[in-house]
């Protein structure tokens, strides 16, 4: 990682997660729930009475392989790069890693590439390994069923079928593994990504209960585990790509309100939570020559009423300046983007001179909710 910046705990939609360095401009964040690996980790030792040197043989293979799966989501990221997709954090956690991008492509090539780059860092990371041990030792094994961390080369070794099983796994052809990606980017050359996904997620689920199935019946608890979480989790990209299809073909015009609560500056809060709790909604402040100068998102009001602030205080004391003002055929897409890098709660909608509608947060999550159902 480049950089020597100070460790630092940051809020994020996972819960806390712990900044540890960046590359190319990527931060890497370790997920508050990777103290529960450390724990097993401990754990691990203690009840196999490891020596010293096995204990450290052992964290080191923990953490190395961890390495790995930052390289592979690094291998997503830096390919999503080449083709403008931002890749907003990388997510460690005790079950693996997650690049958070700010969209998935449109185009099914893209997907298929940023999706497939990740896998073969897992490969390329096993022929290397493997290839460099064999020049040393003059050995080669993929056995994992049997090792002896007493030699510091079985540490070096176990990293080449450990990343070989990554780059298998992450090929099985269901949501939400890699594998699951690449089929629906091939599908959506013909027949589009909505559909694509849908024929992707019922493949995902087919293969789950065959994994169920198998796993119950040969007794190998884990396959039957990740067969459940492979089912539970498939109709969650069919959700969201639908949803996603959804606000990229809908304009603003289609959700705004033409009613809004037109606001002074000099007005005091008395007056505008009486008009709120007579049901007048989504409020635009102006100035004295009629520009728009802030917005009182809901929020502001119900916080006021709560804290049982001085009513004599102006709306230009206690409401957010920050303001957007869209054109009514904008993407709901667009907008929404625009609220969450902008901060807003409410959008006014038309021109400078001509304020025709508005468009919240409200209204976008009940229109969604809708939609999902």
């Amino acid at each position: 990682m480049e950089g020597r910046k100070r460790v630092k705990r940051e809020a994020h939609p996972f819960g806390k997660s712990w900044y540890i360095g960046s590359y190319s401009n990527i931060p890497v964040k370790v997920h508050w729930s990777f103290g529960l690996l450390l724990l097993f980790i401990v754990y691990t030792i203690l009840t196999n009475e490891m020596k010293m040197w096995q204990a450290i043989a052992y964290t080191m293979l923990v953490f190395a392989v961890f390495a790995c799966v930052i390289m592979h989501e690094y291998g997503h990221a830096l390919t999503g790069q080449k083709f403008g997709v931002k890749t907003v954090d990388i997510i460690i956690t005790p079950i693996g890693g997650l690049a958070r991008m700010n969209r998935i492509p449109d185009h099914p090539a893209q997907e298929f590439l940023i999706t497939l780059a990740g896998p073969m860092v897992n490969l390329i990371i096993a022929i290397v390994i493997g290839f460099l041990f064999y020049i040393v030792t003059g050995k080669f094994s993929l056995d994992m069923t049997t090792y002896n961390l007493n030699h510091p080369t079985e540490f070096i070794r176990l990293l080449v079928p450990i990343n070989l099983t990554l780059f298998l796994f992450n090929l099985i052809p269901a949501f939400p593994m890699d594998g699951g990606r690449i089929l629906r980017s091939l599908l959506a050359v013909k027949f589009g990504k909505v559909r694509a996904t849908r024929i992707a997620t019922q493949i995902g689920k087919l293969l789950a209960i065959g994994f169920i199935i198998f796993g119950i019946f040969d007794q190998q608890i884990i396959l039957a585990l990740i067969g459940l979480f492979i089912f539970m989790m498939a109709n969650q990209e069919y959700d969201q790509t639908k949803l996603l299809s959804i606000i990229g073909h809908t304009t603003v015009s289609e959700l705004m309100q033409t009613s809004f609560t037109r606001l002074h500056l000099g007005d005091t809060y008395q007056s505008l939570i009486e008009k709120y709790q007579n049901g007048e909604r989504n409020f635009l402040v102006f100035d004295s020559i009629g520009n728009l100068s802030g917005t009182v998102p809901e929020l502001f009001i119900k916080d006021f009423i709560d804290q049982e602030k001085d009513p004599t205080l102006t709306v230009n004391q206690q409401m957010s300046s920050k303001t957007r003002i869209i054109d009514p055929a904008m993407l709901l897409k667009d907008a929404i983007d625009t609220m969450r890098d902008d901060g807003l709660a409410i959008l006014a909608i038309g021109d400078e001179n001509n304020i025709i509608g508005v468009l919240d947060r409200n209204t976008i999550e009940k229109y969604l909710r809708s939609k999902a159902g």
